[in-house]
Formats: structure tokens, C-alpha cells, sequence
């Protein structure tokens, strides 16, 4: 995915976007105004989260607490120093966020690895590397993208 300059549909949808304001952010105040309109666009907002497409497997690693691992079975240990590459080093590789991962990670009851005890913590943990805030560029065109004032005028004068 991603915004593309030189896509016609890009285009339409982005100046559809800013015509319209579907979600009501106010474009029609700043349209003058090219910086604050792709601050508009560009600027994540905390209460929008979008699952990244991969994660850092470092980040599991640190997130994951000495209880929450003490409690795991010796087969969950497994899979989580194999899942993030504990037993090797790390080449610096995400790990694709699938509906699998998403449920071990983050799952309610036993459809996540972690125990009674600390499944809360560490599914909030989890949440958090996953679910990040988005800007609504990223909401209509994928994780990652920025619309620069190339692609506004592009779009604008299409």
C-alpha cells in the first residue's frame, strides 16, 4: 500500500479526502495553509491505533516481564526465545503481526500464552508494540505513510 504521487486513484482519494473531510478534522479552515493541512493528515492521533504490519522482536523481549515468562510452560518459553530470536542474534528482522501472533500475544484467556496472573499486564504490553497511534494518511493508505506537499499539490491540481 502506501500513497502514490503518480497513482489517478491516490490523487482522487486524496483531494476527495481533503474536499469532503469524511471524518471532520477541519481542512476547510487551514486548505490555504499547506503545512497545518498535512499536519492535519500526517500527525498520529492517540485515540486512532493501527496494527503494525511487524514488530521488533527486541521489543517483545524487553516488554516481556520475569514473571510473565517464569509462568509460561517450557513450550511457551520455547516458542517465545524462537519467535523473537533469543536463542540466535538478532539480524534485525520484524516479525509479521498475524492473526496467530496477535491472539498468542495479546489473546483473551488461553488463546494467549501468558498465565491468569499476569495475562492483563502483559497483554496491555503486547497492545502496545502492536497498536500504535496513526495519522489519518496512515488510516487510508497504510502503515508508514506521509503525504509530502508534492503529493497535496499533485493532488490538488488534478
Amino acid at each position: 500500500m502506501g500513497f502514490d504521487n503518480t497513482d489517478a486513484t491516490d490523487l482522487a482519494e486524496l483531494k476527495s479526502e481533503v474536499n469532503v473531510d469524511p471524518t471532520g478534522l477541519g481542512y476547510a479552515a487551514v486548505i490555504a495553509e499547506t503545512d497545518a493541512l498535512l499536519a492535519l493528515l500526517n500527525d498520529k492521533n492517540p485515540a486512532t491505533l493501527l496494527e503494525r504490519p511487524g514488530i521488533d522482536p527486541a521489543q517483545v523481549r524487553s516488554q516481556t516481564t520475569f514473571d510473565a515468562y517464569n509462568d509460561l510452560s517450557i513450550d511457551e518459553q520455547e516458542w517465545i526465545r524462537w519467535m523473537t530470536g533469543a536463542n540466535a542474534a538478532s539480524n534485525g528482522t520484524s516479525l509479521k503481526v498475524t492473526t496467530d501472533l496477535r491472539a498468542r500475544l495479546t489473546g483473551p484467556d488461553n488463546a494467549s500464552i501468558w498465565s491468569a496472573a499476569t495475562r492483563d499486564a502483559m497483554n496491555a504490553a503486547m497492545l502496545a508494540i502492536i497498536d500504535v497511534p496513526a495519522s489519518r494518511a496512515e488510516i487510508l493508505w497504510g502503515f508508514g505513510t506521509s503525504i509530502s506537499r508534492a503529493d497535496w499539490f499533485a493532488a490538488r491540481d488534478s
